[in-house]
């Protein structure tokens, strides 16, 4: 199965805040809207959301600490349908197949990882395997999302994936947490001050 997300992005009005993410059709599974807000909102106390929705879709949801106008895999939570999966990461990891995301959520055990920056991020379980990589560009300056799913995919498998797509996950990568490394360094600093 193929799909393809869409970024798209709103003005902010006096009632309502700025949103940006991504939406898309998937085959057999209907709509799907993945958003957050990119404005700092003092109140999250340096915390961003994600925030996953479409009729065939439990609502998911990835809430971290905001690095580069994402949610970031530190502090990250991710719950769908109001239960909440397991999250494991290890920032210090120097091999590449130890910097993978591990998340445990009823009875399924997934790993996330990247193949290399600006290349597709993967996210299997037994069996299954999605994959996003860059699409098409969309003028002015947009990429498109592409998405590769094989296996017997499911709307879980799909929601944790898409939703990690407005998620800041460069730090898969050696390369990517090298060039993170200042976003990292303010927010140890934030960290101490909370």
């Amino acid at each position: 199965m193929e799909f393809e997300l869409v970024p798209y992005k709103t003005k902010p009005t006096k009632r309502e805040r700025p949103k940006a993410g991504r939406e898309g059709d998937v085959e057999g599974f209907g709509h799907v809207i993945v958003e957050r807000c990119p404005q700092v909102q003092i109140r999250e106390k340096g915390m961003d959301t994600a925030r996953l929705s479409g009729p065939a879709f439990p609502e998911t949801i990835f809430r971290g600490k905001r690095r580069t106008g994402q949610p970031s895999l530190f502090k990250a939570e991710l719950t769908l349908d109001g239960r909440a999966a397991e999250l494991r990461f290890n920032a210090k990891a120097l091999k590449r197949e130890d910097r993978v995301l591990r998340i445990a959520y009823e009875g399924r055990e997934y790993i996330y990882f990247s193949e290399g920056l600006g290349k597709a991020n993967i996210l299997e379980r037994e069996g299954v395997r999605v994959s996003i990589a860059f699409g098409r560009q969309i003028p002015p300056a947009f990429l498109a999302s592409a998405g590769t799913a094989t296996g017997p995919v499911d709307a879980v498998d799909l929601a944790i994936a898409i939703v990690l797509e407005e998620v800041d996950t460069d730090v898969l990568t050696l390369a990517g947490a090298a060039l993170s490394a200042p976003f990292a360094l303010m927010q140890r600093w934030s960290d101490g001050a909370e």
